[in-house]
């Protein structure tokens, strides 16, 4: 066996996890850091693919989650060169005041909603807030989210808006929307800043929506001229984890690199296209691994782990609860069917 490639799983006991995003491992001897194929090259802006984006909805509720989002809709609208509308959802339990209050007003209606929000958006983009459409509906802020987004190429939300308590990393709003919405939705962590390191992250695992995640990050890295990262973990039994080494280590992660240069075949790519890393362990602790630093990361709805009868696979669901980054994740096709 060549020692080179005699290292131990990442996510197990012992392993380290480098902020550079090369991910560690430690079982007793000496750490060495996980190789990526590479250099990848910088993929220059190109003819756009099957994702055309034309639309992009965005909930705004005055949080500073939702102006973040808002902020992160009109870059992405730039990249894309679609159309942004800004939604507020209102009613007359959940009033928007142009000066803050919280005191109910028994005549509020369409126009002091449509007033709050052209404030809001003033806040949010300054000199660009004359690019944003804007829309306020009479409803509560995930039915008037989800029904806005079905003619509609991506929805982006905060992570977390007004009503979220401050423990929760992920709020409800943002949570339905990534459930049920029938496009691909971005949640937004953090303020977007010039200093973007140039890198889209997408995570693969052989399933449809990981094909489909993967042909959309392949777009926004073409528009943004970025680098594109190729990630997939692959894991053995707990019982068997310390007997599984050599050859049948080797085996292994020589067929979890076949996959991913399968995927990329398919989707006309090279391994030399783009930083292919290929990991034993946790999918979730790799990919928030991976995204550190990175644009954004992008994700399937439902990959292999996921159960028949859940609308979000776990995998998706706890990336965009702990990455750092935004991140978008992109439905399976039969959610848009159903």
């Amino acid at each position: 066996m060549d020692p080179s490639r005699a290292r131990g799983p990442a996510g197990t006991r012992g392993s380290r996890h480098d902020r550079s995003g090369s991910i560690r491992s430690h079982v007793g001897g000496d750490v060495r850091p996980w190789p990526r194929a590479g250099p990848a090259r910088t993929l220059g802006p190109g003819r756009r693919g099957d994702h055309r984006m034309e639309r992009i909805i965005v909930g705004v509720d005055g949080s500073e989650c939702s102006a973040d989002a808002l902020r992160w809709a009109h870059r992405e609208a730039r990249i894309r060169d679609a159309t942004v509308t800004a939604l507020l959802a209102w009613n007359f339990l959940d009033q928007h005041h142009v000066d803050d209050e919280t005191t109910f007003d028994p005549h509020y209606g369409e126009a002091e909603a449509q007033q709050a929000l052209d404030v809001l958006v003033q806040r949010a983009l300054g000199d660009d807030a004359d690019d944003v459409h804007r829309e306020v509906v009479c409803d509560l802020p995930a039915t008037a989210l989800l029904g806005a987004s079905k003619d509609a190429d991506l929805l982006v939300v905060g992570a977390r808006g007004l009503g979220s308590f401050r423990g929760l990393v992920l709020g409800s709003v943002s949570q339905r929307c990534l459930e049920h919405a029938a496009c691909p939705v971005m949640v937004v962590h953090g303020t977007p800043s010039d200093g973007d390191q140039g890198r889209v992250v997408v995570g693969v695992d052989g399933s449809e929506p990981s094909a489909l995640a993967l042909e959309w990050a392949l777009e926004e890295a073409r528009l943004r001229g970025a680098t594109l990262e190729v990630v997939h973990s692959w894991d053995v039994p707990y019982a068997a984890e310390f007997t599984f080494v050599g050859d049948a280590y080797d085996a292994a992660q020589g067929s979890a690199t076949d996959l991913v240069d399968r995927m990329l075949v398919a989707a006309g790519l090279a391994p030399a296209d783009v930083i292919r890393t290929v990991v034993q362990g946790s999918p979730v602790v790799v990919l928030t691994d991976a995204a550190a630093g990175a644009d954004l990361v992008v994700v399937g709805s439902r990959g292999r782990g996921g159960f028949a009868g859940l609308l979000l696979g776990s995998v998706s669901h706890q990336v965009s609860r702990h990455a750092e980054r935004p991140v978008v994740v992109v439905p399976d096709p039969s959610r848009a069917a159903g």
